[in-house]
């Protein structure tokens, strides 16, 4: 019967560490990848003098400025981090950038930085923008969106994306907004604004149910107190990524003042919750 007993133990500790190396190993496999400190999300004092000081330096460099704003809670910022970090990216990106990764914190108000490089606001984590330091100009709309699902990004279109960045900056088509008249700028511009001021809100509603959620365990969370996140990160979700589309389709379209005018007034997006 003991020897029965000591067998059976046996094997049960056998499978125990069985399956802890096993779960250990899909650890391993799916996502404890080493970050480079330069690309964790750290608070800092004063996020726009370190975008302008990564502006100076990429000008000086005769480089492309990259600036990441993120935050450690994102799943895709992380994962952008991740990727940024590895030896292949770390060789493109040395080569051809000054990159920075700024912190926004639970949704914290950038616009200050993001106006400097002509972008009305962040629109998702992470948001990276490369920029010609030499004339502020953002040289990459048309791929923000896709670096806004970051993690979901094979390293291969990492690698064949930034390894592009290699012509001349003159060789590199500017920004499609500046085509456009003086007075469709005016009309875009201050309804990027507008609109930029409303999804600020949002986030600044919007923030501290996230922090609270980061912070605190799920269990600890009450079913309406889920509900309430959930709801109100959805509608924003909805109303971020609307608008950010309407925005480059009116930057990349050749539109009269009339059909601006007619465009502007149907992207306005209605009164939202946060907004009661």
């Amino acid at each position: 019967m003991t020897n029965q007993m000591t067998l059976l133990n046996q094997k049960f500790n056998f499978l125990l560490l069985s399956t802890l190396l096993m779960v250990a190993s899909a650890s391993y496999a799916s996502g404890n990848k080493s970050v480079k400190p330069e690309y964790v999300y750290t608070p800092l004092e004063n996020p726009l003098n370190q975008a302008q000081t990564t502006l100076e330096q990429a000008a000086m460099a005769d480089k492309y400025a990259l600036i990441v704003l993120g935050a450690q809670w994102c799943h895709d910022s992380v994962g952008l981090a991740e990727n940024f970090s590895t030896d292949q990216m770390q060789t493109i990106l040395s080569e051809r950038f000054v990159t920075t990764f700024i912190d926004v914190g639970y949704l914290e108000d950038r616009r200050e930085l993001t106006n400097l490089v002509g972008y009305p606001n962040y629109f998702a984590t992470p948001t990276v923008l490369i920029v010609d330091p030499k004339t502020g100009e953002l040289m990459n709309i048309d791929s923000l969106s896709t670096w806004q699902s970051a993690a979901s990004v094979d390293i291969e279109d990492y690698v064949e994306h930034y390894s592009a960045w290699n012509k001349p900056k003159s060789d590199i088509e500017a920004p499609i907004i500046n085509s456009l008249r003086p007075k469709e700028i005016i009309g875009l511009a201050e309804f990027e604004k507008q609109q930029s001021a409303r999804l600020q809100n949002a986030y600044a509603a919007l923030g501290p149910l996230l922090e609270a959620s980061d912070n605190i365990k799920r269990s600890e969370r009450t079913k309406e107190q889920r509900k309430q996140f959930l709801d109100l990160w959805n509608e924003v979700k909805l109303f971020r990524t609307s608008l950010q589309a309407d925005i480059h389709d009116m930057r990349a379209s050749q539109l009269s003042p009339i059909a601006l005018a007619t465009k502007l007034e149907e992207a306005t997006p209605s009164k939202r919750s946060w907004e009661q």
